[in-house]
């Protein structure tokens, strides 16, 4: 399954700001049935790609990542004992899922990984090369392989029947201009239209929050302004590093703390309903800790997306 973050014209000023009435949280149901997916255990183990990114300035990308993972675990820490840790930095990371061989945990052959991906299939694909068909050559080259006008995609594997996720992965489309987007750590101001390292562009902790939010469960929001989970995001925008009240619910009722996971829609091992809320009168914005807001008019937006498809097993 994923989902990408994508791009449009239009002059908005997004800020996140306290607001009367419910805010709006959808969880990810598995492609076709009408139950969500759903992490069995507590925990996130994820890995950054060593390489980072060539186009930030020193090791800020990974500052930026741990940033957006922190938002998250603040949120955490207010209702659920679900935790993010960071495992070992990896080389040359695949993306997606490997079937284990008889006897071996999951874990064993599979990294849920965060990658920068600076080169576009495109590109450095050779003409006939059997991954084209296989759709594998992202990992074979390191390349970006979804199509342009998209920041960032999560792919997540769960059990069809399950709905137990196994495996999530984020790759940020990070290749040349016209293919891909430039990503910047700073927090001010917005890109006037030359893009540098200097100012906000594709703010990494901006997208990167966002698909965290898909790693945990969370689906798009359309057309809700100042949420973390709205699909488009803003050349310039920061809003998304602060992580809205709806998002907020969702992550909670889906991992209540001391309690185990809660499914949503049918309860696949039950046979009847079970919860199913996108709607919670919860009002107010959340901020992480050390997040600003964004301090602009916001011009264009690009699109975040996950992919669907990538079920396994029951």
């Amino acid at each position: 399954m994923t989902r990408p973050l994508v791009m449009m014209a239009s002059a908005v000023l997004c800020l996140c700001a306290p607001r009367a009435g419910a805010q709006v949280y959808h969880r990810t149901l598995v492609e076709g049935r009408p139950f969500c997916v759903f992490w069995p255990g507590r925990e996130y183990v994820y890995r950054l790609d060593a390489a980072g990114s060539a186009r930030t300035p020193g090791d800020s990308e990974f500052a930026a990542i741990e940033a957006s993972v922190e938002s998250w675990r603040a949120v955490s820490a207010t209702c659920s004992d679900y935790t993010f840790r960071r495992g070992p930095d990896i080389a040359h990371p695949s993306v997606g899922y490997v079937e284990p061989p008889p006897g071996v945990e999951s874990s064993e052959v599979n990294e849920n990984v965060i990658t920068f991906r600076e080169q576009d299939c495109n590109d450095v694909t050779p003409p006939g090369d059997p991954c084209i068909k296989g759709g594998t050559c992202g990992n074979l080259y390191s390349c970006w392989e979804h199509g342009g006008g998209i920041l960032g995609l999560t792919t997540t594997t769960y059990g069809k029947s399950s709905g137990k996720v196994f495996d999530a992965d984020i790759e940020l489309n990070a290749a040349p201009a016209g293919r891909g987007f430039l990503f910047t750590t700073v927090d001010s101001p917005p890109c006037d239209g030359s893009q540098t390292s200097g100012c906000v562009s594709a703010d990494v902790q901006n997208t990167v929050t966002h698909e965290l939010g898909h790693v945990v469960g969370l689906d798009h929001v359309p057309e809700q302004p100042g949420s973390t989970m709205e699909p488009s995001a803003f050349p310039g925008e920061t809003n998304k590093r602060i992580i809205d009240v709806g998002s907020i619910a969702g992550f909670c009722d889906a991992y209540p703390r001391g309690l185990p996971p809660t499914q949503c829609g049918e309860n696949p091992e039950l046979g009847r309903r079970f919860q199913a809320v996108s709607h919670v009168p919860w009002s107010g914005c959340a901020a992480a800790p050390g997040a600003l807001l964004p301090a602009a008019a916001l011009l264009g937006a690009w699109a975040l997306r996950r992919r669907r498809g990538r079920t396994h097993g029951p």
